[in-house]
């Protein structure tokens, strides 16, 4: 009975999900076709991973198997490696970083300047337009307040003034583009 015992212990002990060496060597190989094949294209390295996978019929693993999990970021940095040297940092398997990149280097900055009879606040944010962020504090106070927009023609700052039911209120928004 020891005997058995001893045999489950050792089968308790050892992680069972670890892939082969072979398996894992045919992945990589997978994945590296697959970086250098540039007709292919990824969205990112785990679709390549995925697909590495799915090539070789193995399932991916979860976390909660350990050392196949491990495998399984060792090759997403794998991965993430051959796409780079394949296609660059800047290649087209970074869609998204890259949009979100560009989309963030088009915005320009704004200082937004709200003042009342008792107070001014200054602060900056950005957006792609003025247009952009007039529409934003329109959106705002829409329920509350009557809008009027002054836009200077060079369109790089605007006043903002608000009324209510017709009455002028004591408190506008200045906005300044920030060269």
């Amino acid at each position: 009975m020891s005997l058995l015992k001893d045999l489950t212990n050792i089968v308790e002990a050892t992680d069972m999900t670890e892939l082969p060496y072979d398996i894992i060597n045919d992945i990589q190989t997978n994945i590296r076709k697959g970086a250098a094949d540039l007709e292919q294209d990824w969205a990112s390295a785990l679709h390549v991973v995925h697909k590495a996978y799915e090539l070789e019929g193995v399932e991916r693993p979860t976390p909660g198997m350990a050392k196949a999990w491990k495998q399984y970021e060792t090759n997403i940095q794998y991965a993430v490696q051959m796409l780079v040297k394949y296609r660059g940092v800047d290649g087209d398997w970074r869609t998204s970083a890259l949009l979100i990149r560009e989309a963030a280097e088009h915005k320009m900055t704004f200082r937004v300047t709200s003042e009342s009879s008792k107070s001014s606040e200054s602060y900056t944010t950005k957006a792609k337009s003025i247009d952009d962020l007039i529409d934003a504090i329109e959106d705002r106070n829409e329920d509350l307040m009557d809008v009027t927009v002054n836009k200077a023609k060079d369109g790089q700052s605007a006043t903002i003034r608000f009324a209510k039911w017709g009455v002028k209120r004591n408190y506008r928004v200045k906005i300044e583009a920030v060269v």
